[in-house]
């Protein structure tokens, strides 16, 4: 009966042998965490998934306090020129990588 399509017996036990492996693994994929992509998703174990959705959950968010330039001045975020003082060396004024006159985080022509 399993020749009944033509194939040989060891293409059909392989075929078997993989619907078999792929039930467990459409099990584990279900339940969907984070908002990483489905290929992404394809490639990490259910235990990863997780993993990574907790730290993301329990990871603070990066939102200013305010968007007054002279408070976050006063509470240390930026310096006077604009510049952030931790992470990337971005002007928050400017919105670019130099101040208003053309100087990068270093007082350097850019």
């Amino acid at each position: 009966m399993a020749n009944s399509h033509g194939l040989s017996a060891r293409l059909v036990k392989k075929q078997a042998a993989a619907r078999k492996l792929s039930k467990g693994k459409k099990k584990a994929l279900m339940a969907y965490t984070g908002n990483e992509s489905k290929e992404t998703r394809y490639n990490l174990s259910y235990k990863k998934r997780t993993h990574y959705f907790q730290n993301k959950q329990a990871f603070p968010s990066k939102r200013l306090p305010t968007k007054n330039i002279d408070s976050l001045i006063e509470l240390g975020i930026i310096d006077e020129r604009g510049f952030f003082r931790k992470g990337k060396k971005k002007n928050y004024i400017t919105k670019r990588m130099t101040d208003q006159k053309g100087l990068d985080f270093y007082g350097l022509p850019r």
